[in-house]
């Protein structure tokens, strides 16, 4: 028993949905990342992860910073910190 056969246009159309499918969901990054990156709203697509990677490097650098900071609050705080143990120790 033979299967129904397909018209030679089915398959086209299923690609042709599928791309229209990417193509929206790109659409949507994009207009995420637009949202998400200071700036963006203004740049032309083509510059958009330029702008994006830039903003995540100056990101990390100022995360490093904060824990590198948070790090040094925290020793001086477990240590007791500064000036006023120096001082009474070198009183007594």
């Amino acid at each position: 028993m033979e299967g129904r056969r397909r018209s030679p246009c089915h398959g086209r159309r299923r690609r042709r949905r599928r791309a229209a499918e990417e193509v929206a969901a790109l659409g949507r990054k994009v207009r995420e990342l637009r949202r998400l990156v200071p700036g963006a709203a203004a740049v032309p697509a083509d510059r958009l992860l330029l702008r994006a990677t830039d903003y995540i490097v100056r990101l990390r650098a100022r995360f490093e910073l904060l824990r590198a900071l948070s790090d040094l609050v925290a020793v001086m705080t477990n240590h007791g910190g500064g000036h006023d143990d120096a001082v009474n120790e070198a009183s007594s």
